[in-house]
């Protein structure tokens, strides 16, 4: 059995890719299930059922020691339940992480805005048909990880598959967009902590634990309201999970830009020389960021790896 699963602290394009990815490989009579790594979010939640789509179901322990898996919107060990030996395959678009295995296996990665537009491209490649249902759930992965085509990550592939998607599955993408976001902008009734970790990596730069977590949302009420909780949460979850350095960065979807807290001096020091963070006292305005993938992972990595 090979299990195709996201990252840790599942996205939408993550819980989209395993779902679809695994369709892919079962089209091509491989033995495949989709799988996620936790809880999801509101967002995906809303994705699932606004497309009265089934969710996959939660990995086991008993399927981490005894399966193969196909590691999808992710290439970094740290992200990830399964282990290294177990790894069946890599299909990505983030930065790679050095991972090195003692077999050959399939490994593509490429640099497109979300992992859903690269399955699109493979169905296509393969001449496997798009269902409407299955064009609902690619296009929630477009737009998810492009933020509706606004983010800097997308391409040329992504605009093409967004359009492509949204025909095949009769959406409008704008309106599908709108509700996402709302979706993933509530955070009524919820604990800051749990907030913070929602969308939390771990990465290894250059030796150090390095965590970034984000937070995308319409509205910035709920961390303008919690600031103080929020400064405090950070530092305790930098401290609890044992990070060399950690930042938390609120993207505002609306305007593109992130507010971003640092959880400690050195981290606040970096955000301002690396990030050229504008220091406004509890956080850092970074300025036309919108993406942790292409704007904050990529300067952190090569300053901590010199």
């Amino acid at each position: 059995m090979i299990i195709a699963i996201g990252h840790e602290v599942p996205d939408t394009d993550s819980v989209v890719s395993a779902k679809m990815f695994a369709f892919l490989l079962k089209s091509e009579g491989k033995e495949s299930r989709p799988a996620v790594a936790g809880s999801l979010n509101g967002e995906t939640e809303f994705v699932f059922s606004s497309l009265k789509e089934e969710v996959p179901l939660e990995v086991t322990e008993k399927e981490i020691e005894e399966c193969e898996f196909f590691l999808v919107d992710h290439n970094d060990l740290s992200q990830s339940v399964a282990k290294k030996e177990s790894v069946y395959g890599v299909l990505d678009h983030h930065l790679l992480s050095g991972f090195k295995t003692d077999k050959p296996l399939f490994f593509r990665v490429e640099p497109v805005g979300s992992t859903a537009t690269l399955i699109y491209k493979m169905m296509k490649e393969r001449g496997v048909e798009v269902e409407k249902k299955h064009a609902g759930l690619l296009l929630a992965g477009v737009i998810s990880d492009t933020l509706n085509l606004n983010s800097p990550t997308t391409t040329s592939e992504d605009i093409d598959s967004y359009y492509q998607l949204s025909e095949i599955a009769g959406i409008d993408p704008n309106n599908f967009a709108e509700e996402m976001f709302e979706a993933k902008s509530d955070f009524s009734g919820k604990n800051i902590k749990d907030v913070i970790r929602g969308d939390m990596k771990e990465f290894d730069f250059g030796g150090k634990k390095i965590g970034v977590g984000v937070a995308e949302t319409t509205s910035l009420k709920y961390f303008q309201e919690k600031e103080e909780e929020l400064k405090s949460a950070v530092e305790n979850i930098k401290k609890e999970e044992g990070f060399d350095a950690f930042f938390f960065g609120v993207v505002n979807i609306i305007e593109q830009n992130t507010l971003l807290y640092p959880a400690g001096e050195e981290e606040r020091r970096v955000a301002v020389e690396i990030l050229k963070g504008e220091d406004k006292g509890s956080f850092l305005f970074l300025e036309g960021v919108s993406s942790r993938k292409k704007q904050i992972a990529p300067p952190l990595s090569e300053y901590y790896n010199k």
